[in-house]
């Protein structure tokens, strides 16, 4: 059973994507990154897949375990008091029932949301994205999970159809349009549609799918003014944070290498402004 105050949690992150209006929802890859998202503000926070597998050491795309995971999260929950979702990504097993039994622990470890995506891993050639009936198995698992659970934690379904260029434009809006509605009809609380896509294609989902959409910063399109007046209810900021950092450590390490630490030596965050940020 959820504590009150994960109950509480829940309910707060519901709200965000019932209200009218855009939320922006940034990436963490530990918990101090998800501290500082905090800090500066954020109402909640989700972790991004490729950030968490980035500072484990491993490319995206569940090669980093289920252990892995719920430690992330775990650490996550105790040192910040915002919501928490968890890129679950496939779920970490094809059996919807293991997908739900994964999702408990996510759960017990404090997170109160969930994204869970159909795009197939490169090493299944021929089928870029899950059979519908399985992922409809999958988030209707997630939903028994609620009722036995008894906590309202959120299910962003995500469809991987402009991710992973399953076809042409028209093609796959068509696709995100159908297994969206689909998702969210199984009880899906938020449709999530990453990729890089024009103004009008993202206008074309929000008129299409009947659930909140979620989408993805990116370079094509990310005017937040105007995804807010579209009608998108929840952006994600994804792994470009981490992998900013991720690139700045790398040409740290290269400097240091080379024998040219002084733009490091010259940084203006001090170790005590370090410890003064992350203090209570």
């Amino acid at each position: 059973m959820a504590n009150t105050n994960q109950e509480q949690k829940a309910e707060l992150f519901q709200k965000l994507h019932r209200e009218n209006g855009m939320f922006v929802i940034p990436n963490s890859w530990d918990a101090g990154s998800a501290y500082i998202y905090e800090k500066e503000g954020f109402s909640c926070v989700a972790t991004s897949s490729a950030g968490v597998a980035y500072a484990l050491g491993y490319p995206d795309g569940e090669d980093i375990t289920l252990d892995d995971l719920v430690q992330v999260v775990a650490n996550t929950v105790r040192r910040v008091n915002i919501p928490v979702s968890a890129d679950f990504e496939r779920g970490y097993a094809e059996d919807p029932e293991q997908v739900k039994a994964n999702a408990r622990r996510l759960i017990e470890a404090g997170a109160v949301g969930f994204n869970i995506e159909d795009g197939v891993p490169e090493a299944e050639p021929g089928q870029k994205l899950s059979a519908m009936d399985l992922q409809l198995a999958k988030i209707k698992a997630l939903v028994d999970l609620k009722k036995e659970m008894g906590i309202n934690f959120v299910i962003n379904a995500r469809t991987c159809a402009f991710w992973l260029n399953v076809g042409t434009q028209e093609e796959m809006r068509k696709i995100a349009i159908e297994r969206g509605n689909a998702f969210a009809a199984a009880g899906a609380d938020c449709v999530f549609v990453p990729g890089p896509m024009d103004e009008t294609t993202v206008a074309g989902l929000v008129q299409g799918i009947h659930a909140p959409l979620n989408t993805i910063l990116n370079g094509k399109f990310h005017d937040f003014d105007r995804l807010r007046e579209i009608g998108v209810r929840r952006l994600s900021v994804g792994s470009g944070p981490a992998r900013y950092i991720a690139d700045k450590v790398i040409g740290a390490a290269r400097a240091i290498k080379a024998g040219n630490p002084e733009e490091i030596l010259a940084c203006g965050f001090s170790y005590e402004d370090a410890n003064r940020y992350f203090t209570v």
